[in-house]
């Protein structure tokens, strides 16, 4: 009789919402939930909306791990955002993994979301054809890892690049913090819905999805919109391809919901960002586990750590 397979909760925190899912080892997502958050929750009350939802998870199948992943720089020793968080600064409030863990009885991982995002993409996505790319996420603000010769590689304690501190534009006043002209103040879902509103003053736009349904439908401000954050996109992809010499591109992240109308479009840019010779475009490509690659890398991640030592063989 073959044993049951190990399951674990992943956590995916966003600026507006937290993803969450039931895992099992192969990558499989088994449930999945989604929690509405915003800017000025308070940690009580995020804590009040997660943990119901952490519950009817926990009653469905036996869990052996939860993993956390979070926006900005993690600290784990602290089990919070090191400095500023601007996405959701309720998470400075309090350690997650220290009050999650001891509430459901359970070890908990903690991490950058968009780590845990490219090692699910690595391991049972579109990453896995792959020896050297980057996979990019495009939220409320941008994060992303990369992946060299099977190798996530990050920083100290699980740190991911900084791919939106990539300063493209310096020469703007507008956008000037915290790194002048930077690609998160050009081309994230809050940038995006930034300009558009810039552009049609007389025109609510609520959120990133709002934008791209009207460039879709034709209005020309929102078609003008979503080409410059392409544009924005391709050269910063373009740049990290010269250095690294990427075989692809991976976009994940809320904004990767668009489809091909906005992949298509950074795929057309980025030609003009890299060197012919010896470097050639990387693929640009969808996730291949959509907005659920967070959440699943967390998961994995966490089973990783309470069923293998740091020697990858298996422990008790």
């Amino acid at each position: 009789m073959s044993a049951s397979p190990r399951i674990a909760i992943g956590l995916d925190i966003g600026g507006t919402a937290v993803k969450l899912g039931a895992v099992d080892e192969a990558g499989r997502l088994l449930a999945r939930g989604r929690v509405p958050v915003h800017r000025d929750i308070s940690f009580e009350d995020f804590l009040a909306s997660v943990i119901p939802a952490l519950e009817e998870l926990m009653s469905r199948f036996p869990v052996a791990a939860l993993g956390i992943g979070v926006p900005g720089v993690p600290d784990p020793a602290a089990g919070m955002p090191r400095g500023r968080c601007p996405a959701l600064p309720a998470l400075l409030e309090g350690s997650l993994p220290a009050i999650l863990g001891a509430r459901f009885a359970i070890p908990t991982s903690f991490g950058n979301d968009a780590v845990f995002a490219t090692h699910g993409e690595m391991r049972h996505g579109a990453g896995r054809s792959f020896k050297r790319f980057a996979v990019i996420t495009l939220g409320t603000g941008i994060g992303g890892a990369v992946v060299i010769d099977g190798k996530v590689i990050d920083g100290p304690d699980g740190v991911s690049p900084q791919f939106g501190c990539i300063s493209l534009d310096p020469g703007r006043s507008d956008i000037a913090r915290p790194v002048p002209g930077m690609l998160e103040n050009l081309a994230s879902a809050t940038a995006l819905v930034k300009r558009y509103r810039e552009l049609r003053a007389d025109m609510e736009a609520g959120d990133a999805k709002t934008v791209f349904d009207r460039a879709k439908a034709g209005e020309a401000e929102a078609l003008q919109v979503v080409e410059e954050a392409a544009r924005w996109l391709a050269q910063a992809i373009g740049i990290m391809s010269n250095m690294l010499n990427m075989e692809a591109a991976i976009i994940g992240g809320g904004m990767s919901l668009a489809g091909s109308f906005l992949i298509e479009r950074i795929a057309r840019y980025v030609g003009d960002f890299v060197l012919p010779m010896p470097c050639r475009p990387p693929a640009i490509l969808p996730a291949a586990l959509g907005n659920d690659a967070g959440l699943i890398g967390a998961a994995l991640l966490a089973l990783d750590a309470r069923f293998r030592g740091h020697d990858g063989k298996e422990s008790c």
